[in-house]
């Protein structure tokens, strides 16, 4: 090989070496790109929906998993009822009943929420008052409360069932819980100033979420475990007659109830008779006819 030979490719095979690394640069710095256009792509498609992250590429499979997590959350909660009353009661003392059932709501563990009573010109009160109890003492705060009436106009009892509500938000809640952790752990994987702006964004939003979710779940809580007993109060006008106070409405639910009574010892003195008298008359009418056929035969 000559010296010419030589300086050739001398020259040459040192420039393809050079054109070879430059090449790989080239292409180093076009996946980098790609790659940073593409993180880039990702955070505004998320700007533009706050979901993205969670419904496209981090919960792709949330459906059948918040499936799961609603049957897992019933099989863990009972039935939950709301429990609600009203009464509209005439009492003696309209005040004096208030502190009555205050005492009577305390001695429950329960407690007054509100309570109102007024005066008016003729001298009479009327009020109501707001009783919360444990749902367990409901009906036995139910009954003593009418115990304080002199008459019970009105009594309404109503149970909602709620449990349907409740499993939803707590699988709701459980699934928000889930995706501020993600959102939290995909905020320390972000690139770009604008994909932490938009993480942060979203985590502020499912928080919000949370938040509602959590304080609906609080409020049934709180309805489900104290029952709403509302109690309406009124005084009878006392009507006084040679020094005798007479109230109008007492003694015609008194007089009504004599009545009643009566009626209903009636009833009951006709069935002892009737009962009576073919449990007892029957036979003895048999005996009679019997002994009295006898008597004819041996006569004649």
């Amino acid at each position: 090989m000559n010296t010419r030979t030589l300086i050739k490719w001398g020259a040459v095979v040192p420039l393809s070496v050079i054109g070879v690394i430059a090449i790989v640069i080239m292409l180093v710095n076009v996946v980098d790109d790609g790659f940073y256009a593409t993180t880039s792509s990702s955070g505004i498609e998320f700007a533009a929906s706050d979901s993205f992250y969670a419904e496209e590429a981090i919960f792709a499979p949330r459906a059948k998993t918040s499936l799961i997590a609603d049957e897992a959350i019933a099989a863990e909660i009972e039935n939950k009822v709301i429990k609600t009353g009203s009464l509209d009661l005439i009492v003696d003392s309209a005040t004096e009943s208030a502190a009555l059932l205050q005492t009577l709501a305390e001695g429950h563990d329960g407690y007054v929420s509100n309570v109102s009573v007024r005066e008016h010109d003729d001298g009479t009160h009327s009020g109501w008052i707001t009783l919360r109890v444990p749902g367990d003492s409901f009906d036995t705060m139910l009954t003593e409360a009418k115990s304080l009436a002199l008459v019970v106009e009105e009594e309404s009892v109503s149970a909602r069932d709620v449990t349907e509500d409740y499993i939803d938000i707590s699988a709701r809640l459980k699934t928000a819980n889930a995706q501020e952790a993600r959102y939290i752990e995909i905020l320390s994987l972000a690139y770009t100033v604008e994909d932490v702006l938009n993480v942060e964004n979203a985590l502020g939003n499912i928080r919000s979420s949370i938040e509602s979710l959590t304080g609906r779940l609080q409020y049934l809580d709180s309805q489900i475990d104290f029952s709403t007993i509302t109690v309406s109060l009124s005084e009878e006008p006392v009507i006084t007659i040679g020094g005798k106070e007479f109230r109008i409405g007492t003694t015609i639910n008194q007089a009504g109830q004599t009545v009643v009574a009566v009626l209903q010892w009636l009833i009951e003195a006709l069935f002892w008779v009737v009962i009576v008298g073919v449990g007892v008359g029957v036979p003895v009418g048999l005996i009679v006819f019997i002994g009295y056929k006898s008597f004819k035969r041996i006569r004649k």
